[in-house]
C-alpha cells in the first residue's frame, strides 16, 4: 500500500491525544520521568510560540448557533477539556502551514485558519439531535387562513368621541441566504449570491461581522488594543453594494461565544463554579461590563455604516456543560443577556438610527420552553419588546429522527411538519409579538422540495420572512424552488 499523508496526522494526532491526557492526570512515574517529560513538553510548547507568533491569522467565520450536548456519559473531565482541539492546533501549526499541499484534506477540515489554502469551505458542525426527553406529542393542523397579528389602538381627537383604528403588524418579509466573512469578502462570490437572489424572489443577505475576531475595520478602542480587528472586507462598501442590488443587509453578531475576548479577558468568562475555571474558555458572561464595553464600541462602528439589522447569534449560555457547573438559573442567565440587549437597544437610540435588532433562538423553545429555558437563559417572551426580529432555529435535521414527526398522524413532509409546528409553538409563546418571527430554515443537506417544504411551512404558519443557513454558502436548491413558489400576496 501507498503513502497515504492522511494515515500520518492521524497518527499524530492519536499520539498527541493519548499524551495530553496522560500528562493532565496524577503522574504515577518517579522524579526523574517526570522531569524529562516536563523538559519535553517546553520544547514543544517554545517550538509551538515560534510558530503561532510568525503565522498571520485571518479573521475565521463562525459557525451559527446548532444544538450541543453535554460531554458523553463516562468520558472524564480531563478527556472532556482537552478532547481534540489541542492537538489539532498543535497539528495545523506543525504541518498546515508549511505542507499544506501534502495534507490538503485534513487541512481543509481541522484546521479553521485558511492559511495558504485560499478559500476553504466552513465545514458544518456536527449535528446533536434533540434529545427524546424534552419531545412534545401533540398534532398541530395548519390554519386554512394564516392569521394575521393586529394592534388596536384607540385615538382620541379633540372635542369628539373616541374613535378606534386598526394597525395591522406586518410579518417580516426579507427572504435571504448567509455568506461567511470570507465568502463576503469576494467579490466573485457576492456577484453570484446578489444575482442569485435578485434573479429570484430573494431581498436580503446576512453576512459576519463579528465572531471571535473584528471582521471589518472597527476603530472601536478596546478591539484595537486587544489585536482582534481582523478586517475581511469593507464594510461601507459591502453595505452600500447591497443596497445598490436592493437587498435588505443583516449583519450577523456573535454574542457571548467570543474565545478572544474570554483568552484576553479571563474575568469575563462564564466560570465553572466548582473548579473557577473557563467553561471551555470561550464562553463569556453577557452582562458582563467589559463584555458590555467591548462589544458597545464595536456595535457603533456597525450600526454607522448603515446596516438595516445586527442579527445577535450565540447569545445565551452554553449547553454543552453540566446545567449545575454554571450554578445560575434560568431567570438569573435571561437577566444577564436582557442587560446586553438593553445595551444594544440603547446604542442604537444615541445614533439616532432605525438599525433593526435581531436574536436567533433555539427552535426547541417553541416545544417545551420550561425544560429547554433553564440551560439556555433564552427567554423569548422577556426579550420580546426589547427586539425587532426574532429568529428560531428551525432546522430539521436537529430534531431526532423518529421523534417528533410521525408521518401518519402529522400533516406534510418531515420538513414541513417540524419548520410549521415550531413557528406554531413560538407564536403562543410571543403573543402580540408573534408578527417578530423570522426564523432560520436549512439549507444544508436538502434538495429542491426540502427547501419548498419549509418555506410553504413558514407562509402557512402566516408569517412572510425567512433565512437560510449553510455553513458551506452554497444555495442551489434553495434558489431553484424560491423561483418556482408563489409568495403570498400580504408577503409580497
Amino acid at each position: 500500500m501507498g503513502y497515504i499523508p492522511e494515515n500520518t496526522i492521524h497518527d499524530l494526532r492519536s499520539e498527541m491525544h493519548a499524551k495530553l491526557l496522560a500528562e493532565s492526570a496524577v503522574p504515577a512515574y518517579g522524579f526523574w520521568e517526570e522531569m524529562a517529560t516536563g523538559l519535553f513538553m517546553m520544547a514543544c510548547i517554545a517550538a509551538g510560540s515560534v510558530i503561532a507568533v510568525s503565522r498571520t491569522e485571518q479573521a475565521l467565520p463562525s459557525p451559527q448557533e446548532q444544538m450541543h450536548a453535554a460531554a458523553p456519559a463516562g468520558m472524564t473531565e480531563d478527556e472532556k477539556d482537552i478532547d481534540d482541539t489541542e492537538v489539532n492546533v498543535f497539528l495545523c501549526e506543525e504541518f498546515c502551514t508549511q505542507h499544506v499541499e501534502v495534507f490538503v484534506e485534513f487541512c481543509a477540515e481541522a484546521c479553521p485558519d485558511e492559511k495558504g489554502t485560499g478559500e476553504i469551505e466552513q465545514r458544518e458542525e456536527a449535528e446533536q439531535e434533540i434529545p427524546e426527553s424534552v419531545r412534545v406529542r401533540e398534532e398541530i393542523i395548519p390554519p386554512s387562513v394564516p392569521e394575521v397579528q393586529q394592534e388596536e389602538i384607540d385615538l382620541f381627537i379633540d372635542n369628539g368621541p373616541p374613535v378606534q383604528e386598526v394597525f395591522v403588524r406586518q410579518p417580516h418579509n426579507q427572504r435571504g441566504v448567509y455568506l461567511t466573512s470570507g465568502s463576503t469578502g469576494r467579490e466573485a462570490k457576492r456577484a453570484d449570491t446578489f444575482a442569485s437572489l435578485t434573479s429570484s424572489h430573494g431581498n436580503a443577505f446576512v453576512f459576519d461581522v463579528k465572531g471571535s475576531y473584528v471582521y471589518f475595520g472597527s476603530n472601536a478602542p478596546l478591539a484595537q488594543e486587544m489585536g482582534t480587528v481582523r478586517p475581511v472586507y469593507d464594510l461601507p462598501a459591502i453595505i452600500q453594494e447591497t443596497k445598490n442590488n436592493g437587498l435588505y443587509t443583516i449583519a450577523r453578531f456573535i454574542v457571548a461565544k467570543d474565545s478572544s475576548l474570554a483568552a484576553r479577558k479571563p474575568e469575563t468568562q462564564i466560570k465553572n463554579v466548582y473548579t473557577g475555571k473557563g467553561l471551555g474558555a470561550v464562553w463569556v458572561i453577557p452582562g458582563h461590563e467589559t463584555v458590555l464595553a467591548y462589544n458597545r464600541e464595536i456595535l457603533r462602528d456597525v450600526i454607522a455604516s448603515g446596516v438595516d439589522e445586527i442579527n445577535f447569534d450565540y447569545i445565551r449560555y452554553p449547553t454543552e456543560y453540566p446545567l449545575r457547573s454554571v450554578g445560575l438559573s434560568g431567570t438569573e442567565k435571561a437577566d444577564q443577556i436582557e442587560k446586553f440587549l438593553k445595551m444594544s437597544r440603547e446604542t442604537v437610540a444615541e445614533l439616532g438610527t432605525d438599525t433593526k435588532i435581531g436574536i436567533s433562538t433555539y427552535a426547541i423553545l417553541g416545544w417545551n420552553f420550561p425544560v429547554n429555558f433553564e440551560p439556555l437563559g433564552q427567554d423569548i417572551a422577556r426579550f420580546a419588546p426589547l427586539v425587532d426580529v426574532i429568529s428560531p432555529m428551525a432546522y430539521p435535521s436537529t430534531f431526532a429522527q423518529g421523534a417528533y414527526y410521525y408521518p401518519s398522524k402529522h400533516p406534510g413532509s418531515r420538513m414541513y411538519y417540524l419548520v410549521y409546528r415550531t413557528l406554531q409553538g413560538y407564536k403562543e409563546l410571543l403573543g402580540e409579538h408573534s408578527w417578530k418571527l423570522r426564523p432560520w430554515i436549512q439549507g444544508y443537506y436538502t434538495n429542491e422540495q426540502d427547501m419548498r417544504d419549509q418555506m410553504t411551512a413558514v407562509y402557512d404558519a402566516g408569517l412572510c420572512g425567512f433565512t437560510v443557513w449553510s455553513a458551506q454558502n452554497t444555495y442551489g436548491p434553495f434558489f431553484q424552488a424560491l423561483q418556482k413558489l408563489e409568495v403570498p400576496e400580504k408577503c409580497r
